[in-house]
């Protein structure tokens, strides 16, 4: 692509919102909402400042070390960065990608320079506002002209749950120029960037999916046509990417969508049905993977063991070519068998993300999980029998919560036994499946705010910090920039897993005494904090 002369599109991936920031927004609301005990139930107070794992784990070897590492999790390839980059490039485009904003800003600045004829925006991760707003901020001050595209997410989450004249309002406040509302969007960018190129000066009512500004402050909507973009033909080409970005960690899709309907998520009928990447399209990204020395890769699929037996395929498919990944994925441990459980391991499986969501079979049936406790315990026994990490994730609050159903949750977290786990506190978006029974549980809110017949989120903010104090079967491991990715990337990093347990049992202690925003002496964790990352004396 170097022969093109002009850059059509840089694609920018995730922009991590300054976390002391975000505690002071939601410090004004804590009284109607539970987005600042959340945060507080996943950070800690270190020096005096609240600061999240991330930033307590760089801090914690730069003081035993002198050397600050700047560890983070999003300095991994962004799948949606690559994707789109690979997608792009192969229609005849010259692009660029910016992985990390936060890490990335002076080379963002530099390529601004070219006048790019766009900047396309990926909301993967995003549930606010702010991170669009600042980035589409920079890239107003550093090159004025360009267009700036937004799609993804959560500009299909604003476009669905809002009316057309809130819907305005936000554009405007976003800042973008074009907004890509379909829930693929590849695309419509594509056909974007060819009229940009091409016929700048005309109207982009031609192209379908798309709200664009057309003057000023008016915004103006093109019809709609439903993308179904094929996997097998869009995997990643990642010849586009030079070998020190992909080593040793990778992100990679095998699948789109998700085969269960969960009633407390919206994903499936964002993605529509489950579509499958062929074995043969995977097992040749892979071989280049493995060729360029990649050692981890993280599996983004939502049910990355279902269907089970094109899982166990998968595997062998691994095994066979002796690829040997160490490899970290969601996974379905109530959908799995004894074969599936040993070819996992046989294949590299070194951790699964398991979203429990709850150890109460009132709560799954409320949740509409298709699983019920008695198998949850069977498979975590089992990925532990494996030599597997297992991270549990559970959600406090859920409409049918009660006091009895969390201590359900909390003797199956202490009868199971995983290596790590979190317990969130329920986010109600009004647009997911549950909220069609709001009535029957008497479900009022939104977001943080919310009660029920039988709980509120204050009641369940209670209950995971009385989870945190009191069970000792397993270390937590919060949000906030640390997920089961983040064990495999950390490893990449030179840190080993004895490191990665220690640190979240001492974290676990800082956590319980940071629950108050005036916590006692914490001398003693921050000293053993010290002593795990000294280096060892030659």
């Amino acid at each position: 692509m170097s022969g093109l002369s002009t850059l059509d599109c840089i694609v920018v991936g995730y922009n991590e919102v300054d976390f002391t920031k975000l505690l002071k927004e939601q410090k004004l609301g804590e009284k109607y909402s539970g987005g600042y005990r959340s945060s507080k139930a996943n950070s800690v107070i270190y020096h005096g400042e609240r600061i999240t794992y991330t930033k307590l784990l760089n801090q914690a070897i730069a003081e035993a070390t002198g050397v600050y590492p700047d560890l983070n999790i999003f300095k991994i390839p962004n799948l949606a960065c690559c994707y789109l980059k690979s997608y792009l490039s192969k229609r005849g485009h010259n692009v660029e990608i910016v992985n990390f904003f936060n890490s990335d800003k002076e080379r963002f600045a530099e390529l601004l320079k070219q006048s790019p004829n766009a900047v396309a925006l990926t909301t993967t991760f995003y549930v606010d506002d702010e991170p669009i707003m600042e980035l589409v901020d920079f890239i107003r001050q550093h090159c004025p002209e360009t267009k700036i595209i937004a799609g993804g997410p959560h500009i299909f989450n604003l476009h669905t749950h809002h009316d057309p004249a809130t819907q305005e309002f936000l554009w405007k406040k976003l800042g973008a120029d074009v907004y890509v509302y379909d829930p693929q969007g590849e695309g419509t960018l594509d056909r974007v960037l060819h009229h940009l190129r091409k016929t700048p000066e005309k109207s982009l009512d031609c192209i379908p999916n798309l709200i664009y500004r057309t003057d000023g402050d008016h915004f103006d909507k093109s019809g709609k046509m439903a993308e179904n973009n094929d996997l097998n033909e869009n995997t990643v080409d990642w010849t586009f990417f030079d070998r020190d970005f992909m080593v040793p960690t990778v992100p990679m899709r095998t699948a789109r969508s998700c085969a269960f309907k969960c009633s407390f998520c919206s994903y499936p009928g964002l993605a529509g049905e489950l579509t499958l990447t062929s074995l043969d399209a995977v097992e040749k990204e892979m071989r280049y993977l493995k060729e360029q020395g990649v050692k981890n890769i993280n599996f983004i699929d939502d049910t990355f063991n279902i269907p089970l037996p094109r899982f166990k395929d998968l595997c062998r498919m691994m095994i066979r070519n002796k690829f040997d990944f160490n490899w970290y994925s969601m996974y379905r441990c109530s959908n799995s068998d004894d074969e599936a459980f040993e070819l996992l391991a046989e294949s590299g499986c070194k951790g699964v993300f398991l979203g429990i969501e709850s150890g109460s079979n009132t709560i799954l049936k409320n949740m509409n999980k298709a699983a019920k406790k008695e198998r949850y315990m069977e498979g975590i026994r089992k990925l532990q029998k494996n030599d597997v990490i297992t991270m549990a994730s559970f959600i406090v609050g859920f409409p049918g919560e009660t006091e009895e159903t969390i201590q359900e949750t909390i003797d199956f977290i202490e009868q199971t036994s995983p290596t790590f786990y979190r317990a969130m506190l329920y986010y109600h978006d009004v647009k997911v499946p549950i909220h069609k029974q709001a009535k029957e549980f008497e479900l009022t809110g939104a977001g943080y705010s919310w009660k029920h017949k039988t709980m509120d989120w204050q009641t369940a903010g209670d209950w995971i910090e009385q989870m945190y104090r009191t069970i000792n079967n397993s270390s937590v491991f919060p949000a906030h920039g640390l997920d089961l990715e983040g064990i495999g990337y950390l490893l990449g990093e030179g840190i080993d897993l004895d490191q990665i347990r220690r640190f979240a049992a001492i974290g676990q202690k800082m956590l319980i005494e940071s629950l108050d925003d005036s916590p006692g002496d914490m001398t003693e964790h921050e000293n053993m904090l010290l002593d795990l990352f000294q280096p060892v004396a030659v």
